[in-house]
């Protein structure tokens, strides 16, 4: 029987889903909000090259299903389960490693991610031992920056800038700030995060730190 109703348990699957749809679309800015480590490098070099993701299979659009399972101790988790894909017909079984954040509310980074059932032994001994930090993280994604190229391809110093024409008129930098003042601060990193509006594509470009907060 799979009991996933404690907080942490539902907490590692949802990062490890939410990881995989980041891979399939090419989201580096999400990438870079869950994964830690070697993982996290490659992750988002292979994103910034055009290259093949390293231990995840290619293809987009991407699901955890079959069930998965999570294991969870204090500060690591694992998550057992299987990855479909549109265009193959079977399911690909699915092993993720995660830690948790040492910075509240120390939610959940996934420090490896293998479509076999084998995690190389210095990855395990690395999660138990605690060895992959916050500040290594912040160096990896400095290097890898600007984690949106859209975003940071438009210049946010000029209100007149045009972002959108349509029927009804035009969507300017000056319209995109003055809708992000109407969100509280803490709704920002989820505004980054969806990269949806305007306003989340300014996020992204001009508040990196943005990228390990919840």
């Amino acid at each position: 029987m799979n009991w996933n109703t404690d907080p942490r348990r539902v907490g590692a699957l949802y990062t490890v889903e939410l990881l995989l749809e980041a891979i399939s679309t090419g989201n580096r800015w999400s990438i870079a909000r869950r994964a830690t480590g070697p993982l996290l490098g490659q992750l988002l070099a292979a994103d910034g090259s055009g290259g093949s993701h390293p231990h995840v299979l290619g293809t987009p659009r991407l699901s955890l299903t079959a069930h998965p399972l999570a294991v969870v101790d204090d500060d690591v988790a694992v998550v057992l389960g299987a990855v479909t894909e549109r265009t193959r017909p079977d399911p690909t079984p699915l092993v993720a490693v995660l830690i948790r954040s040492t910075v509240d509310p120390r939610h959940w980074l996934v420090a490896a991610l293998e479509t076999t059932a084998e995690i190389a032994e210095d990855t395990r001994r690395a999660a138990v031992l605690g060895e992959y930090t916050e500040s290594a993280d912040a160096a990896t994604i400095a290097a890898h920056s600007p984690l949106d190229p859209e975003a940071a391809a438009i210049d946010w110093d000029d209100p007149t800038v045009v972002l959108r024409a349509h029927a009804n008129g035009t969507v300017t930098v000056a319209d995109a700030l003055a809708h992000l003042a109407e969100f509280d601060r803490s709704a920002w990193p989820w505004l980054a995060d969806e990269g949806v509006t305007f306003g989340g594509l300014y996020l992204r470009a001009r508040h990196p730190e943005l990228v390990r907060e919840r």
